[in-house]
């Protein structure tokens, strides 16, 4: 009786210790659950998703980044800041963007497949078409190319430059080579030579540079047609001109000048007869058109300063009398600013007519790719539609922003017409980049500095994004090749190789996924719009 007791009283404790084990569990597996269910209602939608297991596509079409830049300006380096640079985008920080299937395309990189309308050029060569609206380069195989290239592709003049390059390749061709497949592995279509007087690649280099692996490659080069006569004046007149005094544009009315643009395309155009590679002719380099608020005579086009030119250039000076007498302008005092921005319209006509009459004349094989318009020029309304209405592209060189400006992309696509733009030059530098153990003093050039390699490639995929959602843009050509170095001994990091030839892969990374990804997301724009 006594052990049965204890036995009763033994099982009666455990059985009353398990009931409140049990109830602690039940209430614990109670109160986690409700938090679980909690926290699902929290971070779930009002409405359940038929598909759970998709993500949902996040509401904002960008996630930017914010990117640190400085700028050179008034011979210093401002603070460094994201004011500009707040909602830059790369295609990573694309929520809604996912690439479309693969393309088929040409040896050139065209796209097959479209339609082309409104197509000028020679048949076999480059040409300027629409395809559904949006303005491409036809291929002389067919192929809607979007040009995204590299200017100036030669080894460096500098003793830095020649030294790397000696002890690194010891030979063009070798260097052609390996340049070549670099080219090539980062799907880069276009490329320049970009010598001071014009001439086509070397024999020794060009198969490599253009025709690298099953690749084939375009390029355009700068017929500096005004620059090279003023170059040659001395010789040809007597006299030097006389740059920082005078607007170097008072020389299209010198009695010789049309003659000798004749002759000087006349023999630099057979270079590139029956060429396919080669895509046409820019005509000059950033002419000095128009300056900030017509503050500068000599980067801009003044009547007042054609009217006081001296006799040595009354060719231009007569130019501007005929222009005030048609007007029925009394005096200089009584110039309008509309007087003033229609006689920098009809120099620019006259330009723009010369030049391109004289280039057709001896080539109608090839392009011509206008005068990559820069800073305040590429801004005026009188200078682009002259270049439009006589140059089968628009071109200009795009410094001073963190990305194209919407109004300026506006005015281009009302002031162009029907003919598409280049965007000729554009780069930034980083501080990161360094020549034998010293960082580069990066001073030199209109490019604005960045803090590593990784953000010129930020700063390359933004820039290019906002042109591909333009429809008349076809291409961008980052300048440039190789890494500068001055006489001083100061680098600035404008290449895409540096001062000892080593590729900047972090940058090039970002080159190289953009390029893979121009018809896609042409596509992803064009289903916007």
């Amino acid at each position: 009786m006594y052990e049965m007791n204890v036995s009763y009283t033994i099982l009666t404790l455990t059985e009353s210790n398990m009931e409140k084990h049990t109830y602690r569990y039940f209430c614990s597996f109670c109160l986690a659950s409700l938090i679980l269910l909690f926290a699902i209602s929290c971070s779930g939608s009002a409405e359940e998703p038929s598909e759970p297991e998709t993500p949902t596509t996040p509401t904002d079409e960008y996630t930017y980044l914010n990117v640190e830049y400085r700028k050179w300006q008034n011979g210093t380096f401002q603070s460094w800041t994201t004011a500009d640079s707040r909602e830059t985008r790369i295609i990573d920080n694309m929520n809604r963007y996912a690439p479309s299937g693969d393309y088929s395309r040409t040896s050139w990189g065209g796209r097959i497949g479209l339609q082309p309308s409104s197509v000028t050029g020679k048949e076999g060569f480059f040409r300027v078409a629409y395809c559904g609206g949006r303005a491409y380069l036809l291929d002389p195989d067919n192929g809607a190319v979007i040009l995204h290239g590299i200017q100036h592709v030669r080894p460096g003049e500098s003793t830095a430059h020649q030294k790397a390059f000696s002890t690194k390749y010891g030979s063009e061709v070798r260097w052609s080579e390996v340049t070549g497949k670099m080219l090539a592995d980062n799907h880069i279509n276009y490329i320049s030579y970009g010598s001071n007087r014009i001439e086509a690649f070397p024999v020794a280099v060009r198969a490599n540079l253009l025709t690298p692996k099953t690749q084939k490659i375009a390029y355009a080069e700068t017929l500096y047609l005004l620059r090279t006569f003023m170059w040659d004046m001395t010789k040809n007149l007597g006299y030097a001109f006389d740059d920082d005094k005078y607007n170097r544009l008072v020389l299209l009315f010198e009695p010789t000048f049309a003659a000798y643009i004749d002759n000087l395309v006349q023999e630099k155009s057979a270079l590139f007869a029956g060429d396919k590679h080669f895509v046409g002719y820019y005509l000059d380099n950033e002419l000095p058109f128009a300056s900030y608020q017509n503050g500068d005579p000599v980067k801009g086009i003044d009547l007042k300063h054609f009217l006081s030119l001296p006799d040595r250039y009354k060719a231009a000076r007569i130019y501007a009398e005929k222009f005030m007498q048609e007007r029925g302008i009394a005096s200089s005092a009584a110039i309008s600013k509309e007087d003033q921005e229609d006689f920098r319209g009809v120099v620019s006509d006259y330009y723009y007519q010369l030049a391109t009459t004289t280039v057709r004349r001896h080539d109608a094989e090839h392009l011509i790719l206008g005068t990559r318009l820069h800073d305040w020029s590429k801004y005026n309304q009188k200078v682009v539609e002259a270049c439009a209405r006589y140059c089968d592209v628009v071109s200009v060189n795009y410094y001073g922003r963190w990305q194209p400006e919407t109004d300026f992309l506006a005015n281009l696509k009302a002031w162009c017409g029907a003919k598409p733009f280049l965007v000729s030059e554009f780069y930034t530098k980083a501080e990161d980049a360094s020549y034998q153990g010293v960082k580069y003093a990066n001073t030199e050039g209109g490019g604005w500095l960045v803090r590593t390699q990784k953000n010129r490639g930020e700063f390359h995929q933004n820039f290019c994004l906002r042109l591909l959602e333009t429809l008349n843009c076809i291409g961008w050509v980052h300048f440039e090749y190789n890494d500068g170095y001055a006489s001083d001994g100061s680098a600035s990091n404008k290449g895409i190789v540096s001062l000892e030839y080593e590729p900047y892969e972090s940058f090039l990374s970002y080159v190289r996924q953009l390029n893979l990804a121009v018809y896609p997301l042409i596509d992803y724009y064009d289903a916007k719009q």
